[in-house]
């Protein structure tokens, strides 16, 4: 079994579990995984887990998104997209790019955005797309999400190009659709590329077709090693003699740390590794690094989050 992660850069027209499909069959493997759907039109960056890289799928669903976007104005469409079907057209009339800026700037921090009626968003246990696609009348639901910042990339009006960086849980075509409603003409999104997750860019990504022609030659350079997935987790480095004791979930105490790359507050995660920084263990740190000289070998530095044990890249069974 392949344990890593895979950046990938996702094609339009396949849907995100196409893709997990797609890499199931290519590394002969079930444990496969993601951080994060795309919509089938969208295309760009996907982090996908591979094995026991799974296990950092909670921790990792969370990051930070980066977008481009492509917005149109003087027309709606029911599924806020290009894909729908038309639900009100109007002349957007004229905008200039500083009034533009001026919106933007309302849809930039903390807001409640409208979700999407075609969407994965599940209301008293049923999809939301489910229950548009059978006509019937779905109520208004928001959510709260934050959006750092909208920078125009581009602008043609009534074609405008934006990158926006946003919290995990965004809905860029939303944005699109309520930026149209506030302008009072409609709008909706015409193309979407990912361009980055947290820490990871879409210039990292191999395309699809790259990593089968890879996988053809037995080259697996591109599988990251598992602590690359949150490298802004800080390592501690574990001595070899005490693994089995972590794995075992026996407490983690002051005599089994080696070094350590960590120098924050308490409280802070931190992923253990042995010494070629296979991940054994994600920890919760119960002290911060200028206490550590003062502790007893016997006291306990943190508690397990998740014990990974990734061993080898390559394991006898998928």
């Amino acid at each position: 079994m392949y344990n890593g992660v895979i950046l990938v850069d996702k094609p339009k027209g396949i849907t995100s579990h196409d893709l997990v499909d797609r890499l199931r069959v290519l590394f002969d493997q079930r444990r496969v995984g993601h951080t994060g759907i795309l919509d089938p039109l969208a295309t760009g960056l996907m982090v996908m887990l591979l094995g026991k890289g799974t296990l950092f799928s909670q921790q990792l669903t969370g990051a930070n998104k980066q977008y481009r976007a492509e917005i149109k104005f003087g027309r709606s469409t029911d599924t806020f997209d290009a894909e729908g079907k038309t639900t009100g057209e109007k002349d957007p009339g004229f905008m200039a790019i500083e009034q533009f800026e001026e919106l933007c700037g309302k849809f930039t921090g903390r807001i409640k955005q409208l979700i999407p009626p075609f969407s994965a968003a599940k209301v008293d246990g049923q999809k939301m797309y489910e229950n548009a696609r059978r006509g019937e009348n779905i109520p208004e639901r928001y959510k709260e999400v934050e959006l750092y910042e909208i920078k125009i990339v581009s602008f043609d009006w009534p074609d405008v190009t934006i990158d926006v960086t946003c919290s995990a849980g965004t809905y860029v075509r939303s944005l699109a659709h309520e930026m149209g409603q506030m302008v009072g003409c409609g709008a909706y999104l015409t193309d979407l590329i990912r361009t980055g997750i947290g820490a990871f860019k879409l210039e990292q990504a191999v395309t699809l077709r790259e990593l089968e022609k890879a996988v053809e030659i037995n080259d697996f350079s591109m599988i990251k090693p598992l602590w690359e997935a949150m490298p802004e987790k800080p390592r501690i480095f574990v001595r070899p003699e005490y693994i089995k004791s972590i794995i075992e979930g026996r407490p983690f105490i002051k005599k089994y740390l080696s070094r350590t790359e960590y120098r924050g507050p308490g409280g802070c995660l931190s992923l253990l590794v042995d010494s070629d920084s296979k991940v054994v263990a994600l920890v919760q740190l119960n002290y911060s690094w200028g206490s550590f000289d003062r502790l007893d070998s016997r006291d306990v530095l943190g508690k397990y989050v998740r014990i990974i044990d990734e061993g080898h890249l390559r394991q006898e069974s998928a």
